[in-house]
């Protein structure tokens, strides 16, 4: 049998498999990460910024700037929160580890940094995010960080809550936390299920991934490839669709870009 941990992610006892609660998240080295993949704008990213902006321009304009986004697993990444900008009056970046909230809190206060720019132009090669104004005014003023865990979003499947997010992004999160293929599942379906029902969202994924090094440490992942991620995503979204998008860093790993818009989903207690 098993339970769940203090973070709400699902323990399998027996498994034989590193599991997110088991994993040392305050070793995470924020400052390496960050210079291992987003000190420049790199081929794949351009791929992915252009896709999803196409994609809230034709999804989120009835959002006017006023919606509510939510960003899970932010990291030192921040342009998924940049591609919800123009339409969102509030952006949660929701981190759980706290040398990435502490990042977060320095970008945050500061104005982000200067590696960042290349990214926002891409963005702004469309009016609806020119019309933004000062980016760095704005991320500062509508982001709010949450220090919790994908796993806690559970409580709005569950219908404690209502979701109350008008528009989200996921960023190389449920796949890269844990190597059991459930909590991928588990993670994936508390991140669409917080979202309000027809709300866009943009998700992007590892494929082929076992695990990666941040400095001197280890971390787990779950091999995922583009079938898998779209079947699990079709069980609780709809419209969906994936993008593969080649790996400039890592010769063994890839990346899929999935677009959909939240649904109801299954409302069984297996999902």
């Amino acid at each position: 049998m098993g339970g769940y941990n203090a973070v709400g992610a699902p323990v399998l006892a027996g498994s034989g498999l590193r599991l997110n609660e088991l994993v040392p998240w305050s070793l995470f080295d924020s400052r390496r990460y960050l210079e291992h993949n987003y000190m420049q704008l790199r081929e794949e990213d351009e791929q992915i910024i252009k896709l999803v902006r196409e994609f809230f321009v034709a999804t989120a304009g009835h959002l006017g700037g006023r919606g509510r986004g939510i960003d899970i697993g932010t990291g030192t990444n921040l342009y998924p929160a940049l591609t919800m900008l123009p339409w969102c009056a509030q952006i949660a970046l929701l981190e759980f580890a706290d040398t990435n909230r502490a990042w977060l809190r320095h970008e945050k206060t500061a104005g982000y940094s200067a590696s960042w720019d290349p990214f926002w132009d891409l963005l702004a090669g469309d009016e609806h995010y020119r019309s933004t104004g000062d980016p760095r005014q704005a991320f500062t003023a509508r982001t709010n960080i949450v220090p919790d865990s994908v796993f806690k979003l559970d409580r709005y499947h569950k219908g404690r809550q209502e979701a109350k997010w008008d528009i989200g992004t996921m960023f190389f999160v449920a796949e890269s936390i844990s190597q059991d293929r459930g909590q991928f599942e588990t993670a994936t379906r508390c991140f669409v299920h917080a979202l309000k029902d027809g709300a866009p969202f943009a998700a992007a994924f590892m494929t082929n991934s076992t695990g990666y090094q941040v400095g001197d440490d280890f971390f787990p992942a779950v091999p995922v490839d583009e079938e898998q991620v779209r079947e699990c995503l079709g069980r609780f979204a709809e419209d969906v669709e994936t993008y593969p998008i080649p790996s400039t860093l890592r010769e063994d790993t890839g990346m899929v870009l999935a677009l959909g818009r939240a649904g109801k989903g299954l409302t069984t207690t297996g999902w």
